[in-house]
């Protein structure tokens, strides 16, 4: 893993070739559900089963296929992660953050999961540089979690989901 050196910055290109397979994974995926037959099953059933039921799903076939994709997209995931840090107990914790990166964008935007990955990268390193030596340093782990528990009580849908529209 040779880094690149741009203008004296200095990028992995691991870390580029992982980019670029989550880059095509999430376009592969967005076309897919887009426009395929089954995509747009999925898309149904995730709306309203029974509704996909009546019109003539199988929902245990649309169910076993929705675990084999994201089995792959595991695996893919895995894969790159256990090459970067190595295979071992604390890669479990990388896992746990993905709470606060889709509670920030938006449990059903694609895009918002993009973005939220992105703040909360931004927002650990900041709240490490910035406020971690107000309390002794370390925040980095639990500065993620704060944000989203905040941003949960001012905005529940996150920064690019849906508002949940209720009819009493």
């Amino acid at each position: 893993d040779v880094p690149l050196d741009l203008a004296g910055v200095f990028i992995s290109r691991f870390d580029l070739f992982a980019a670029a397979v989550a880059g095509s994974l999430v376009a592969l995926f967005a076309l897919f559900f887009r426009y395929t037959r089954t995509g747009l099953s999925f898309r149904a059933v995730a709306d309203d089963p029974f509704a996909a039921l009546a019109v003539g799903l199988r929902l245990p076939r649309v169910w076993a296929s929705v675990w084999t994709a994201s089995g792959i997209v595991a695996l893919v995931a895995g894969l790159l992660w256990g090459a970067r840090l190595g295979v071992q107990f604390s890669l479990s914790l990388v896992v746990l953050k993905a709470l606060p990166v889709l509670v920030l964008g938006g449990f059903d935007s694609i895009a918002g999961a993009i973005i939220g990955g992105l703040l909360i990268g931004a927002i650990e390193k900041l709240a490490e540089v910035y406020v971690g030596p107000l309390f002794g340093g370390g925040i980095e782990a639990w500065a993620a979690y704060v944000v989203a528990l905040v941003l949960l009580l001012v905005r529940p849908s996150g920064l690019f989901g849906q508002k949940l529209v209720e009819r009493v």
